[in-house]
């Protein structure tokens, strides 16, 4: 699928250019995206260069990603075939990285894509308003850290520990879309409980989403899993640290469970595989990054920790009591209520981001509610709720260091030196929710799962 993009000038104060996304067969689709440039640019005072390019290149791959569903035009029901010219200010920068970067988005998305760069005309993106509010560089420079701040569980540590650890000022970089409600909220409810212990960080939170309806009032169809986003956020990251220092690091929170995203059954190994922020994705983008002289490193401090790990090696226990309840680590909100008990629970408690911080939450004896228990699951039994039966089958299976590593070489490319230490984190995790199922489940449910 061929996508074009046109530019305008952007026309009020405080406002972005226009950027419409065109595709499909005559009469075209034609969507306009909207982006809220004014927090970033208060603090970054940038719109040009290559930081800059990158972020507008990864605007467009998340409104591409959203506008082209997968049931239609992915080849096998899933992959597509996406050919796209990003306007962009120097595009001699970026030919050389053509490929670092079709080979990036492919490995994240899972589809086939054929980039090129051309010039655009377009200087200025965002027109100033008459009190523009810009930080002194002053202001900027004395942040030593930027964070990757989305609303879950694991970026809430991540921002806890960097606050905990040191009185430097950490830059915490946020991405939301109206398209799916709760996460700004999510942010902003945290923040008002660190801010009555810690002071020392900047929010930036950033919109970025597509319009509701198409340039001719139509409605369209919109692609809801969303496997570019951690493009966007990071770009937007790196735009940040870039305003501050041109080696400046980016950290991304992540648990090594969610990150290494081990299929649970030999069956689920495939391309489906989110890998947001699986090692070999933040290697690539790295490469790619390097590849048009932009000298940041991506860091996952917990790369090597299960979700456990991170909620019992929290440098302020207290503060993540206070406030784990506002985060949300839900692969599914908003959705399955046709089994959930509590249909307004943020939480569905069934997908595997919900077991997976349930019992991690136990590890230091928390308990939270959820949409569905699955240890007294009202509407329908246990094995009858989506993925319970291959998480059992995780469970129960006799599965060594070795058959682990060859499931995860199979689901992406990983660093064989590192490979026996990325099955250990399977393990610890497999003994993590066991733990859990032996300490809250019934007698019957133990014997299901083998504990």
């Amino acid at each position: 699928m061929k996508v074009e993009v046109s530019l305008s000038h952007p026309q009020t104060p405080y406002g972005f250019s226009s950027i419409v996304l065109n595709y499909g067969d005559e009469p075209r689709t034609s969507v306009a995206m909207n982006i809220d440039y004014r927090n970033l640019y208060e603090f970054t005072k940038v719109q040009s260069g290559t930081a800059f390019d990158l972020f507008v290149i990864s605007c467009i791959v998340y409104g591409i990603d959203i506008l082209l569903p997968r049931e239609n035009i992915g080849f096998d029901g899933w992959s597509r075939e996406i050919e796209i010219s990003f306007p962009v200010e120097k595009p001699d920068c970026f030919f050389a990285a053509k490929n670092e970067l079709e080979e990036t988005l492919k490995f994240l998305t899972g589809d086939l894509w054929h980039v090129s760069f051309e010039h655009r005309s377009i200087n200025r993106m965002y027109k100033l308003g008459k009190r523009q509010k810009v930080y002194k560089d002053s202001f900027r420079d004395k942040h030593k850290a930027v964070n990757l701040f989305s609303g879950g569980m694991d970026s809430l540590i991540g921002a806890i520990n960097q606050l905990a650890m040191s009185s430097d000022y950490v830059c915490l970089v946020s991405h939301t879309d109206s398209m799916f409600k709760g996460a700004k909220t999510d942010q902003e409810e945290i923040l008002r409980e660190l801010q009555k212990k810690y002071q020392h960080y900047h929010y930036l939170p950033t919109r970025v989403d597509m319009s509701k309806h198409a340039i001719n009032g139509d409605s369209y169809e919109k692609e809801t899993t969303l496997r570019s986003r951690s493009f966007l956020f990071l770009s937007m990251a790196i735009l940040v640290a870039d305003s501050i220092d041109s080696t400046m690091p980016v950290h991304i929170p992540e648990n090594g469970t969610i990150s290494l995203n081990y299929p649970l059954t030999p069956s689920r190994r495939s391309s489906c595989s989110t890998r947001t922020t699986h090692p070999h994705f933040l290697e690539l983008m790295e490469r790619f990054l390097h590849s048009v002289a932009l000298n940041h490193h991506i860091i996952n401090d917990y790369q090597l920790c299960t979700k456990g790990e991170m909620v019992e090696k929290c440098k302020d226990i207290d503060m993540l009591k206070a406030t784990y309840l506002h985060s949300c680590s839900c692969g599914k909100r908003g959705t399955r209520k046709d089994i959930r008990d509590d249909a307004h629970a943020s939480h569905c408690g069934v997908c595997m981001p919900c077991i997976y911080r349930r019992a991690a939450l136990h590890k230091i004896g928390v308990s939270e509610k959820v949409g569905t228990d699955i240890f007294n699951s009202q509407k329908r039994s246990m094995m009858d709720i989506p993925d319970m039966p291959a998480l059992v089958s995780f469970i129960r299976r006799n599965i060594d260091k070795k058959e682990i590593g060859r499931g995860l070489l199979e689901n992406g490319h990983l660093r064989l030196d590192l490979l026996n230490e990325y099955a250990d984190v399977v393990k610890r995790t497999r003994v993590e929710i066991k733990q859990w199922v032996k300490d809250e489940a019934s007698e019957e449910t133990k014997r299901l799962f083998g504990v």
